[in-house]
């Protein structure tokens, strides 16, 4: 599974943008900030976002390729 990903996120594109999840930027704004947790982040667009707006962020994923992507 993990060789899945990895080619998955292998090409220099993000493959599903660097913009949060619509959703998550709207139930994100409508509790209070504490602690999250993103298990199987990918390329971080979530956790990125969420530190960036206050949250105090544990992400992982198991895609070597994908980690190694940088947001700037």
């Amino acid at each position: 599974m993990i060789s899945f990903w990895n080619e998955i996120y292998s090409s220099e594109e993000y493959i599903y943008g660097k913009r949060a999840n619509v959703y998550l930027q709207e139930k994100l704004k409508e509790i209070s900030k504490g602690k999250v947790l993103f298990p199987a982040e990918g390329e971080g667009r979530n956790a990125v976002f969420a530190a960036k707006n206050g949250w105090e962020v544990f992400a992982f994923d198991s895609s070597s390729k994908a980690k190694k992507k940088q947001f700037f």
